[in-house]
C-alpha cells in the first residue's frame, strides 16, 4: 500500500505494544520498521522495469524477514531500555509484519512466503490508496504526538484507531465477496465460460469494484456499484493474442513479469511491437471505444523489451466519471 500508511500503520501498531512504556518514541520507532520493508525499491536504479518486480515485495516483504529483523531488532532494543527481549520482539514484529499483510489486501499482492514461493498473494479488499483505511490511523498518529505520554486516553484512541481500520479491511472483504457472487451468477446466466475472474476494488474506494473475467479468447470487463439499483450485466469482450504467449512465456528475463501478472496478461500486437497489459487491476478508464489500460510491457521484433511510463494525462476527467459511477449512475 502506499507509504503514508504503512507509516502511520507500523506507528500504530508499535505503540499498541510499547506506548505505556516509551510513549511517543514507540511512533517513532514503528514508522521506521513500517517503512523498512518497501526499501527494497532503493535498488530500482540499479535493474530494468522486469527485473525490478523480481525484487519489489519479495524477502523483505516476508514472513521470514520480519521474524529475523524482529529478533534483531529486539535485541537492540532491549538492550538500549534494560526491559524484557519478547516483548521488544512482539512490537517490532507487529509493526514489521503488518506492512506485508497490508499489502496482501491490495490487488498488487505480495510474496510473504518468500523465497519458499514466488507466488504473489492477495485478497483484493483494498485499493493501494485509500483513505477510508489511512484516515483512522493518521489521526491517531497525530493525536498521540500531541498528547502528553501519561494522557490515561492514548491507550484507548490507539485501541479505536485499529478497531476502524481493521473493520474497513474486513469490510471490504465482505463487499468483495457479495460482489464476487454477483458476477458469478450473471457469468453462469450468460453461459460465459471462463478460466479466472478477479474483482478488485477501483481506485481510493470499496463501493466500486471491477470484474476481470479470463477466458481463452481474452477477457470480459465489468463493474459494479453497491449503489446500482440492478446488477450490472453489460460485459466488454477485450480479445488477447494468447498464441503470442507461450514464445513469450518461455524466456527466462520475462518471468518476473509474468509472475507479477497472476495469469492476467493481455497480449496485443500493434504493427511490428508486441504490448502486454497486466489487466488484474482493470482497466484505467471505460468509454464506447472500450477499456484503456495503461503501461504495457513492449517487445519488439529482435526481442528487447521496454515498459511504457505514460500515464493518461486526463486525470480529472477519470477521476469525474469514477465520482460518478462510484454513485450508480
Amino acid at each position: 500500500m502506499d507509504s503514508l500508511s504503512q507509516i502511520v500503520l507500523g506507528a500504530v501498531t508499535f505503540a499498541l505494544v510499547k506506548d505505556k512504556e516509551i510513549g511517543k518514541k514507540s511512533l517513532v520507532y514503528g514508522a521506521v520498521l513500517g517503512t523498512i520493508p518497501d526499501l527494497d525499491v532503493l535498488l530500482n536504479p540499479f535493474f530494468d522495469s522486469v527485473e525490478q518486480l523480481a525484487i519489489h515485495r519479495a524477502f523483505s516483504h516476508s514472513i521470514f524477514f520480519s521474524i529475523l529483523l524482529s529478533l534483531l531488532a529486539g535485541k537492540l532494543l532491549s538492550k538500549k531500555y534494560s526491559t524484557s527481549y519478547i516483548s521488544w520482539v512482539w512490537a517490532c514484529f507487529v509493526a514489521l509484519f503488518t506492512h506485508p499483510l497490508l499489502d496482501l489486501c491490495t490487488t498488487y499482492g505480495t510474496r510473504i512466503l518468500y523465497p519458499l514461493t514466488k507466488s504473489y498473494y492477495s485478497l483484493n479488499n483494498v485499493f493501494v490508496v485509500d483513505l477510508g483505511f489511512t484516515l483512522p490511523l493518521l489521526i491517531a498518529s497525530i493525536a498521540l504526538w500531541i498528547m502528553k505520554n501519561k494522557n490515561p486516553k492514548r491507550s484507548k484512541i490507539i485501541n479505536i484507531s485499529l478497531i476502524l481500520s481493521t473493520g474497513y479491511l474486513l469490510w471490504g472483504l465482505v463487499v468483495r465477496e457479495i460482489v464476487y457472487h454477483k458476477f458469478e451468477t450473471v457469468l453462469q446466466e450468460k453461459n460465459i465460460v471462463y478460466e479466472q475472474m478477479n474483482v478488485a476494488p477501483t481506485p481510493f474506494n470499496t463501493f466500486l469494484w471491477q470484474a476481470i473475467i479470463k477466458t481463452k479468447e481474452g477477457f470480459y470487463l465489468s463493474d459494479y456499484s453497491i449503489f446500482d439499483k440492478q446488477m450490472n450485466t453489460t460485459f466488454h469482450f477485450v480479445k488477447s493474442e494468447n498464441q503470442l504467449l507461450p514464445a513469450l512465456k518461455s524466456r527466462p528475463e520475462l518471468e518476473p513479469f509474468f509472475n507479477f501478472a497472476q495469469g492476467y496478461e493481455l497480449v496485443k500486437k500493434e504493427g511490428d511491437v508486441i504490448k502486454i497489459y497486466v489487466t488484474k487491476f482493470g482497466p484505467m478508464s471505460m468509454d464506447e471505444k472500450g477499456p484503456k489500460f495503461a503501461f504495457p510491457m513492449c517487445i519488439n521484433p529482435d526481442g528487447s523489451y521496454y515498459a511504457v511510463q505514460n500515464p493518461p494525462k486526463n486525470y480529472g476527467e477519470i477521476f469525474s466519471k469514477l465520482w460518478i459511477r462510484i454513485q450508480g449512475k
